[in-house]
């Protein structure tokens, strides 16, 4: 139960006519996959140093964000399959926000031994995002460092038979484009939404930018036949609040859209909660806010916590230090993140702390799980 200040909180956010936040949970470090742009073994503390957040404590962290009116978490790693208790994570997460929660996943679809998309639509999953860059199994070893399109596929197709919403994530590069058309066509056939990911020039991807980059303006000229006509699908419908617009071209079963932070670098309506495996908080990256959550956890006070994120997303867009704007929503999955210094806008909890300068080169990656 909500106090009357919380309440408060959550009517003056309500007012302000932007989405509700949802949860951007970081289950993990590990991937058995070596995508280019992404490398994610190269990070100081691939594997966690630290322990993790359990099953119990999302279904704590998700049962305060309820009752915040949070109605969506989203999971992604790392591979997030590969924790041994995702199941159980699913659930609490279902559990704790309620009936009619969205609960989704960003997977590369090759799915561990004993795993099924049965089973974790069964503990509470209701979308899967599948990140494919190439429907040729050379092709996409080689952009994913193993792995089998293949699988992925397969995946996708019985998480369509379960009734799961499917977004298909294919990161553009020039030398592959050929390959991201051929997974783009998939919605030609299938009911998903295929998003085309513009190349970010942050993390490993930095050595591919100068010539591996190509622009949505560029890809939306070279597809011009698709799009001439084509409807624009609400992106309520397809459960996305991303500000990418989202196309049907005639005659499709799903469609297209695209995550375009690098040649429309603004988020100022993003709305993620973004927490990391080891637990802290970040109403917004590029800010010095972060909140250590395991603190919260244990002595019962998540909801000074989620008071904090609340009032932090209420000013953001107003942050001087910022020109008033929000910019570039990066994702940073990793707890030994160096972070950007700031001045705090607001009075920090007594656990807040972290913040030296730049982010080291390796480790943010673009965004578009949720």
């Amino acid at each position: 139960m909500l106090s009357t200040s919380h309440r408060d909180l959550v009517a003056a956010f309500t007012a302000t006519g932007r989405n509700h936040p949802y949860l951007a949970l970081t289950l993990n470090s590990l991937c058995n996959l070596d995508c280019v742009f992404c490398k994610p073994r190269c990070m100081p503390d691939y594997g966690h140093k630290d322990r993790p957040l359990t099953s119990a404590d999302y279904a704590a962290i998700a049962a305060e964000a309820g009752a915040w009116q949070v109605r969506k978490a989203h999971c992604s790693g790392g591979e997030p399959t590969l924790r041994a208790d995702i199941l159980a994570v699913i659930e609490g997460l279902a559990d704790g926000l309620g009936p009619g929660a969205t609960i989704g996943m960003t997977s590369h679809g090759n799915l561990r031994r004993g795993l099924s998309v049965e089973q974790l639509q069964q503990a509470g999953l209701t979308y899967l995002n599948v990140s494919l860059h190439s429907l040729d199994p050379g092709r996409s070893a080689a952009i994913m460092g193993g792995g089998d399109p293949r699988e992925a596929r397969a995946t996708i197709d019985a998480a369509l038979a379960l009734g799961l919403r499917v977004k298909v994530n294919c990161v553009l590069q020039r030398t592959y484009i050929e390959d991201a058309f051929a997974v783009a066509e998939l919605a030609r056939d299938l009911p998903v939404a295929v998003r085309l990911i513009e190349l970010q020039n942050i993390g490993p991807a930095q050595a591919l930018f100068d010539t591996e980059f190509i622009s949505e303006a560029e890809v939306r000229d070279r597809l011009q036949r698709w799009f001439t006509g084509a409807g624009e699908v609400p992106r309520t419908q397809l459960g996305v609040r991303s500000p990418g617009r989202y196309l049907r071209p005639d005659g499709w079963a799903g469609s297209i859209g695209f995550i375009s932070n690098s040649s429309c670098a603004t988020c100022s309506d993003a709305n993620r909660i973004k927490i990391t495996p080891t637990g802290v908080a970040r109403p917004c990256i590029l800010h010095n806010r972060d909140i250590p959550l395991k603190p919260h956890l244990a002595d019962g006070t998540l909801g000074d916590a989620f008071a904090h994120l609340f009032r932090s997303m209420l000013d953001r867009d107003t942050n001087d230090a910022w020109q008033g704007y929000h910019y570039v929503d990066y994702d940073l999955r990793w707890d030994r993140m160096e972070r950007p210094q700031d001045a705090p806008i607001l009075p920090l909890l007594p656990v807040l702390s972290r913040g030296t300068a730049e982010p080291p080169s390796c480790g943010r990656r673009a965004p578009g799980e949720g």
